[in-house]
């Protein structure tokens, strides 16, 4: 990598990201597709965001955003697409303008697994529970939430009855249903008797085989696992950056080689 005057800045805005991957997948991808730009990791403390972030946003030309920021970023943006306004979070930032590519990336993946989806639990209410309910919604699926703080629950649940599409908080998962969902950053918080149905979604990639993910194997649900979606979400993040991007098993292939999966 070459870095002169023309470089563009990219990168990710999060908290406690040492973990993260994607500096790894756009350099490498920034590299292959001939782009002249560099993506470093953001690792900003709650007291200093609004700070550094504003700085951020006026010398860089695009980012993702990453727990616990897709929600508090929304402020210091100058604009939304259309899906980040309706599910109201942002992953990802293309001069100044929010997107989100968790939805994206969610709804795509399902659509390839082929299975008819129904009825979805979904197990947290943050930014990337918003992304999985809205594109599990959209491909006609009833939305059922369950989350620690039922008044964060309820919010999302208003968010998607006020669009059109049914949702509702429980607190069991004493009913059938299609998919569930592991949109928190604790895949041990499913509890065995709530992995059911025919399709479990893991957003946690580090470890690659989580717990949740585990278990739903042995029971014979198909899985998607948190790396695809890293990858899936990056991918379509450069296409709105640069209008072009890899493909999933490219980068999947460089991230294996380079041993950065775990």
């Amino acid at each position: 990598m070459f870095i002169d005057y023309s470089t563009k800045l990219f990168g990710i805005i999060g908290k406690k990201i040492s973990y993260t991957l994607s500096p790894a997948i756009h350099n490498y991808s920034f590299e292959k597709l001939g782009i002249n730009a560099v993506y470093l990791a953001f690792d900003i403390e709650e007291e200093k965001f609004d700070l550094i972030v504003k700085g951020l946003l006026e010398v860089g030309e695009g980012f993702n955003v990453t727990i616990p920021y897709k929600e508090k970023i929304i402020p210091l943006l100058e604009g939304l697409s259309k899906e980040a306004e309706e599910i109201g979070a942002v992953n990802t930032i293309f001069r100044k303008k929010g997107f989100n590519t968790d939805y994206l990336a969610v709804k795509s993946l399902v659509l390839e697994k082929g299975e008819k989806i129904e009825k979805s639990l979904i197990f947290g209410a943050g930014g990337a529970a918003k992304a999985a309910s809205f594109a599990l919604s959209s491909l006609g699926s009833e939305i059922f939430i369950i989350n620690r703080t039922r008044d964060k629950a309820q919010e999302l649940v208003n968010r998607l009855t006020e669009r059109g599409y049914y949702a509702k908080v429980v607190e069991s998962c004493n009913f059938s249903y299609d998919a569930v969902v592991n949109s928190t950053p604790n895949p041990s918080y499913i509890p065995d008797e709530c992995i059911k149905g025919k399709l479990a979604i893991e957003f946690v990639y580090s470890p690659l085989n989580t717990e949740f993910l585990i278990k739903a194997s042995k029971k014979g649900l198909r899985v998607i696992n948190g790396l695809e979606i890293l990858v899936r979400q990056a991918l379509e993040a450069q296409k709105i950056w640069f209008g072009k991007s890899l493909n999933d098993k490219e980068v999947v292939d460089f991230l294996y080689a380079r041993k950065l999966v775990r």
